[in-house]
């Protein structure tokens, strides 16, 4: 499960993912709402800021990538707890040290107090995601799975035009059969998450799904983020004083 989580945490950290839900709620200023806890434009975007001082992200939609983020921790959060499962320790100092190399090698001074809200996101992003993988059950792909990858490697330009669905499959499965597995089975705990605290996100942070496996920035195995049908969320009051506080916890 170790490689497993691995190659998830790639496909969300280095990789500017695609995603989000444009829900039913709508309030001036908010970027994304989950469950009851919502997250102001300008408290995304200054996270976005201090994201594109790394290398990696300095060409990406890093808008997007702090969303993933904030909900893929918020919903590891919650499994974590609905399911009381161990509390995972979060390890800031590594998160500090990665930020730090990544800013050296961008050739600027180090000043990680500057990203220090940064720091904070990651560092419980890699906890909490890494806690909910510890009770990942793989799931077996089905005849769909496999076609809509192969359709969205596709799209991406990373099938050749000469490889089939059938050969794409066979080819895919027998190399990252646990890979995938994995995958599938984070997106079912994930799925419940989403039902228990449903996800909203303003149209302009990105598309209406939560990618947990991508490639070259491409979304392969994607998650739709929608809220329960006939189902409203509550709308949080402005001044967010719960995202702040789980932000800076």
């Amino acid at each position: 499960m170790q490689r497993a989580r691995r190659l998830a945490l790639l496909a969300v950290l280095p990789v500017v993912g695609t995603f989000a839900l444009t829900g039913c709620r709508s309030q001036p200023g908010t970027a994304v709402y989950i469950g009851s806890t919502s997250y102001s434009q300008k408290y995304v975007d200054d996270l976005a800021d201090q994201l594109r001082k790394m290398p990696s992200f300095s060409t990406g939609d890093s808008r997007q990538t702090i969303a993933q983020w904030l909900i893929l921790r918020d919903l590891s959060k919650r499994l974590v707890a609905d399911n009381r499962w161990q509390q995972p320790a979060v390890d800031e100092k590594t998160a500090t040290a990665t930020i730090e190399n990544g800013l050296q090698q961008a050739g600027g001074q180090v000043n990680t107090e500057s990203v220090r809200p940064l720091i904070k996101l990651y560092a419980q992003l890699e906890a909490y995601q890494g806690a909910v993988q510890e009770h990942i059950t793989p799931q077996h792909a089905t005849a769909a799975d496999y076609a809509d990858l192969y359709q969205r490697a596709k799209a991406a330009g990373q099938v050749p035009p000469n490889v089939d669905e059938a050969t794409y499959t066979k080819t895919v499965g027998q190399q990252n059969e646990q890979t995938i597995q994995a995958v599938l089975g984070a997106r079912k705990l994930y799925a419940d998450a989403v039902k228990a605290a449903p996800v909203s996100l303003n149209p302009k942070y990105g598309p209406a799904e939560l990618a947990l496996l991508s490639n070259q920035g491409a979304p392969l195995i994607v998650l739709p983020l929608k809220a329960g049908a006939g189902q409203q969320p509550v709308v949080p009051a402005p001044a967010q004083p719960q995202t702040q506080a789980q932000a800076n916890g």
